[in-house]
């Protein structure tokens, strides 16, 4: 796990997950039907709120639940009365809660299409049939 805790890792992941939510929100407000200007200000305001608040958090100083320094000393001050001491742990918590589920769903995404995968091979059908079969029940979109 110290592995993910690196600075340039954390900075890659945060980069990434900026240009992913984004993009939700982007196909979120163009499915709602929301004005062009609207949907593009309104996805560039996530990613650089979430590219913001992961970087503050990288930035801080602060050792967090989302990102430790490691061994690095720091001498200890009266941080624990300091409300951005208190709202980094918050976040950072919040965060590395955010990424264990995120983590997990992936997972589960991952394990069933495997899974329907090996359903077509033994079925013989075209690969991905099982899976399209399964969207179009759970999005019955004409």
């Amino acid at each position: 796990m110290g592995f993910l805790n690196l600075l340039m890792i954390r900075i890659t992941l945060a980069v990434i997950g900026g240009i992913f939510y984004a993009f939700l929100i982007y196909l979120i407000t163009t499915f709602l039907h929301v004005p062009s200007e609207l949907v593009l200000l309104a996805s560039a305001f996530v990613y650089l709120f979430y590219l913001g608040s992961r970087f503050l958090l990288l930035f801080s100083g602060v050792d967090s639940p989302y990102y430790s320094r490691g061994k690095k000393e720091i001498p200890k001050t009266s941080t624990e009365q300091n409300p951005f001491y208190t709202t980094a742990q918050w976040v950072g918590k919040f965060y590395h809660y955010h990424d264990i589920a995120l983590f997990l769903f992936l997972a589960i995404v991952s394990i069933i299409f495997l899974i329907s995968l090996g359903v077509d091979g033994l079925r013989g059908n075209p690969f991905g049939k099982t899976i399209q079969t399964l969207w179009n029940a759970l999005l019955p979109i004409p």
